[in-house]
């Protein structure tokens, strides 16, 4: 009995020293594989195929062709590009499967479509186009690219817009990323504003529309020592806007110069709404 167990424990070090060999010499190892193993093997038809090894953790680089096969059929995984970056969302297969409701991301990069919301017809030529999106919708973008990495698996990088056939970033890709940049700096401004000058309270009634009015806690629900009077504030690149506190010290200043001292943001008064009114009323 003690020669059994001896011989196990000496069975588990040699397997232990040779995991550990493995982890510190996998590319020796794939080296060796690929040159001295058989470099091709005949298949069933007699046609001569490539053999390589690929470590399990390389990236990968993929033609769009090559993502597209990817799609979950005949057993395989199921892949997606965003911004360039694919993942495997194979483990999300109630939400990607054939039939499902994000089946049209899969084999693709339709980076456009997770803002438009347009998913029934795809063209590889601006599916994944983004430069002309608005700033918020960019930083939208990076949003659900950081889901992707947090919720499922990175694989690699898609040969096209966003990466050569390297996997080298391309000038496009740059200027996305210049355009990001310019997009988290006027987030990060409005971000200010909006600190600055607190939200308004808003309801809806068929009678009366949209009201909107100041009080004490509006915005953030923190006490603060003034009320304000509301006022249409505009983000940059937004043609929509947010309702403002402002206070009435700098009342008359915002409604003369409308952006002045204020960047790139555009305040404006409430049509049909005196200057000095607590409320205002509106419809879209």
């Amino acid at each position: 009995m003690f020669g059994f167990v001896k011989h196990l424990f000496k069975f588990q070090f040699l397997f232990i020293l040779a995991a550990v060999l493995a982890g510190l010499y996998h590319t020796e190892i794939k080296q060796f594989a690929n040159r001295h193993a058989a470099n091709y093997v005949d298949n069933a038809d007699g046609e001569t195929v490539s053999l390589q090894f690929k470590a399990a953790n390389e990236a990968m680089l993929l033609t769009p062709a090559e993502l597209s096969k990817y799609n979950g059929e005949d057993g395989q995984p199921i892949y997606l590009a965003l911004l360039g970056s694919v993942f495997d969302v194979t483990r999300g297969i109630k939400h990607y499967g054939t039939g499902c409701s994000y089946n049209f991301f899969v084999g693709r990069d339709a980076s456009v479509a997770f803002i438009s919301g347009e998913f029934e017809e795809y063209d590889p030529q601006t599916a994944d186009d983004v430069l002309s999106l608005k700033p918020n919708d960019l930083l939208g973008l990076a949003n659900w690219k950081e889901f992707y990495e947090k919720e499922y698996i990175y694989k690699g990088k898609l040969i096209g817009r966003f990466y050569d056939e390297q996997g080298e970033p391309t000038t496009y890709h740059h200027k996305y990323l210049a355009l990001f940049e310019q997009a988290q700096i006027a987030k990060a401004a409005v971000d200010e504003m909006r600190l600055k000058y607190p939200g308004c309270n808003i309801e809806w009634s068929e009678a009366k529309g949209t009201r909107v009015w100041c009080t004490t806690t509006s915005g953030d629900g923190k006490e603060r020592a003034w009320t304000g009077y509301p006022r249409k504030l505009y983000s940059p690149g937004n043609t929509n806007f947010n309702c403002a506190c402002v206070p009435e010290s700098e009342l008359d200043q915002i409604d003369t110069e409308g952006k002045a001292a204020h960047g790139d943001a555009m305040f404006k008064a409430y049509d049909n709404c005196a200057s000095r009114a607590k409320e205002c009323f509106y419809r879209v």
